[in-house]
């Protein structure tokens, strides 16, 4: 799995309203055809707005709402809770199977995390349903390269051993920065209360869209989606790459290939990538903090 795409607070949220429904109890409205229609076009908004957020969460609830939707439409199945709920595990697994472009990966977190019964017939019903949606998705082609995601990586130069460290390194800070973002949010939802923009949600959320579009629009690594950014960062430079991280200077007296780049000196671009990949991550890491909690959309 997004993160733009690891699932967030919010995110989490929803799974256990999703779950709760699925163990029973009853939350009215929370699947309604108004929730359904309202969340749809408020969620491309949001998302389009350039908000630290993750779109991966709200999917799932909307697949959950038309499945829903769809259930009430058959009496054998708005009449049987039982079945109801089946389609239901379902739909989650096809929202997964879309957020994230992984149909079995859909199937295993509609068992793990919000099934509370999960026979074997709806095993293959949830995993018929993701594949559907996954051809779906890759049918449509929104992202106009023929995959389910935007940030597929193809890798065609082999990894080096000295890598192995900084991806060690990258997975401990991935942990702290987890632990630290957890903390500082949760003591920010608490202080939110009390403060004067805590009582007025939706100036609160207009105030912080505009300083998150002032401050991010001129880092061009800010301005950009996550999705866009990942696919950047991992993309191997190419002859035709255009971005600054493939900024390495050409040789012409270099016995070894043009595409050789651990041989190859870095340009003036590598290192301006890097100090505004740097901001970036100090933008990200504090404006995702005052985010989540908001009284937007993706709750």
């Amino acid at each position: 799995m997004e993160q733009d795409n690891a699932p967030n607070s919010q995110s989490l949220l929803q799974y256990k309203r999703i779950k709760t429904i699925l163990s029973g109890f009853i939350i009215r409205g929370y699947l309604g055809k108004w929730t359904l229609l309202i969340k749809t076009v408020t969620l491309v908004l949001v998302v389009s707005s350039g908000l630290s957020l993750g779109k991966e969460g709200p999917l799932v609830h909307v697949a959950c709402c038309c499945g829903n939707f769809f259930s009430s439409l058959f009496s054998k199945y708005s009449k049987n809770e039982g079945k109801r709920r089946e389609v239901l595990s379902a739909a989650a697994a096809a929202g997964v199977s879309v957020a994230f472009g992984a149909p079995i990966g859909g199937v295993l977190f509609s068992l793990e995390e919000v099934s509370y019964y999960f026979p074997l017939k709806t095993l293959w019903r949830s995993f018929f349903a993701a594949l559907v949606a996954a051809f779906t998705l890759r049918s449509i082609n929104p992202f106009g390269n023929s995959r389910l995601v935007l940030f597929y990586v193809e890798y065609h130069t082999p990894w080096y051993m000295a890598e192995l460290f900084p991806f060690i390194l990258l997975g401990v800070f991935g942990g702290l920065w987890g632990t630290l973002f957890i903390r500082c949010n949760i003591a920010w939802c608490r202080r939110r209360k009390t403060t004067r923009l805590g009582k007025y949600p939706v100036l609160e959320v207009i105030v912080v869209t505009a300083i998150t579009a002032i401050i991010a629009y001129p880092n061009p690594y800010t301005r950009q989606s996550t999705s866009e950014l990942i696919s950047e960062l991992f993309n191997d430079c190419g002859a035709l790459e255009s971005s600054q991280l493939c900024d390495y200077i050409n040789d012409p007296n270099m016995t070894r290939p043009v595409d050789d780049i651990p041989d190859r000196p870095a340009g003036v671009g590598v290192y301006t990538a890097m100090w505004q990949l740097a901001l970036a991550l100090i933008f990200k890491i504090v404006v995702t903090i005052f985010t989540f909690g908001m009284k937007h959309p993706i709750l």
